[in-house]
């Protein structure tokens, strides 16, 4: 199996890196609620426009964003 974004081998849907940076999106998420009403997507798109933000966690933020567009 290959990561969705960066073809590198894996196991699941991310590779090392690209896990880690989905795992610091959601922890990032649960205090950006505690501070503000705002939702996973609106979160989504403030992290991917923000430059900031790291590369693979930009990544992983758009990624998600293409994702969640697919599903509607």
């Amino acid at each position: 199996m290959q990561c969705v974004i960066c073809d590198r081998k894996t196991d699941d849907e991310f590779c090392g890196l690209h896990k880690k940076a989905h795992e610091n999106l959601i922890h990032g998420y649960e205090g950006w609620v505690k501070a503000m009403e705002i939702s996973w997507e609106s979160y989504l798109d403030e992290v991917a426009k923000n430059p900031s933000t790291g590369l693979w966690v930009k990544e992983v933020a758009e990624y998600l964003q293409k994702k969640e567009v697919g599903r509607k």
